[in-house]
C-alpha cells in the first residue's frame, strides 16, 4: 500500500520552498501577528475541557467533509461550546488548510490555537508565528533527533508551545531523549492513533503507550475519537486532552456537536 506520509512529505517540501520565493524571513518578522504574546495551550489543557478542536475540511483517506459552515462559524461555535483549543489545519494538498486561515481563526477567537501541518523545516516555525498560531506539532515521524531539537530551540524562542507527536514506543523514546537534552517547562505529547502511513486508525495505540510516558508532561490522545465513553476512558488511563476534528467536521454545524460531545464526556 502507498505510504501516504512520504507522498505528503515530498510535496509539502516542495510547495515550502515556493513559499520561501514569495515571502522572505524578515516578512515574517514584520508581520502584526510575529510578536503578539501566545496563549499557553499547556494551561488551557489543564484547566478547560481538554478539547482540542480541530477544523479540517478534508483529509487523504475520507476526502472532503462537505461542512457547510465557514472557518469563522466553525472556531467561534468550538470556542463557544468550551474547546480548550483549535487545531488548525494549513497543509492545502491534502487537508484543505491554508495559512490564511490560521489569520482567520485568530481573528475571531480567544482561545490558543495550534498549527497543525507537517513541520520540516524552520521557516515553518517562524510562518506559525507570523500566522498567528501559539503552538506547533512537531511529528516525530517527519524528523530526526537533531531535528526536533532545532525546531523545538527555534519555536522556544519564539514564544511557541509544542505537541510532539508520537505513533510508537520508539518514537516517544526518542522524543523523551529530546525533551531531556534541554529544559522545557510547558510542553505536550500526543499520541495519534491513526497510522500515517495507511491512514489506518485503532484507539488501542493510546492505551499503550501511555504507561511509558514521562510524568509532569500533558497527554493527547489523537484521531479516531468519536465516542465520549471513549474519552472517559481515556482519561481514567491519564489522557488530560484529545484532539478530535473528523467527528465534528463531518456534522451540519461542528460548534454544536463539539458542545454536545464535551457535555457528555463531563456527565
Amino acid at each position: 500500500m502507498e505510504d501516504i506520509l512520504k507522498k505528503i512529505i515530498a510535496q509539502t517540501t516542495q510547495d515550502l520552498k515556493a513559499r520561501k520565493k514569495t515571502t522572505s524571513l524578515s516578512e515574517l518578522r514584520d508581520m502584526p501577528a510575529y510578536s503578539r504574546k501566545v496563549i499557553s495551550l499547556y494551561q488551557s489543557l489543564k484547566n478547560g475541557s481538554g478539547i482540542i478542536a480541530e477544523h479540517k475540511r478534508q483529509s487523504p483517506s475520507k476526502g472532503s467533509f462537505k461542512c457547510p459552515r465557514s472557518l469563522e462559524e466553525v472556531v467561534k461555535g468550538y470556542e463557544k461550546a468550551g474547546a480548550s483549543a483549535i487545531s488548525c489545519l494549513t497543509d492545502q494538498p491534502f487537508f484543505g488548510g491554508t495559512l490564511q486561515d490560521l489569520i482567520e481563526a485568530r481573528g475571531v477567537v480567544n482561545i490558543p490555537i495550534l498549527r497543525k501541518d507537517f513541520m520540516i523545516d524552520l521557516y515553518q516555525v517562524h510562518e506559525a508565528k507570523a500566522f498567528g498560531a501559539d503552538a506547533i506539532l512537531l511529528i516525530a515521524s517527519c524528523l530526526n533527533n537533531e531535528e526536533l531539537k532545532t525546531m523545538s530551540l527555534e519555536a522556544m524562542n519564539l514564544g511557541l508551545e509544542l505537541l510532539f507527536e508520537v505513533h510508537d514506543l520508539e518514537e516517544l523514546t526518542r522524543i523523551k531523549e529530546v525533551t531531556d537534552a534541554f529544559a522545557i517547562e510547558k510542553y505536550v505529547i500526543g499520541v495519534n492513533n491513526r497510522d500515517l502511513k495507511r491512514f489506518q486508525t485503532d484507539i488501542q495505540n493510546s492505551n499503550n503507550l501511555i504507561p511509558y510516558f514521562p510524568s509532569g508532561v500533558i497527554a493527547i490522545s489523537e484521531s479516531g475519537i468519536s465516542n465520549p465513553e471513549v474519552v472517559k476512558e481515556l482519561r481514567t488511563l491519564g489522557f488530560q486532552g484529545f484532539l478530535i476534528g473528523e467527528t465534528f467536521m463531518k456534522t451540519e454545524q461542528p460548534g454544536a456537536s463539539c458542545e454536545q460531545f464535551i457535555k457528555a464526556i463531563n456527565s
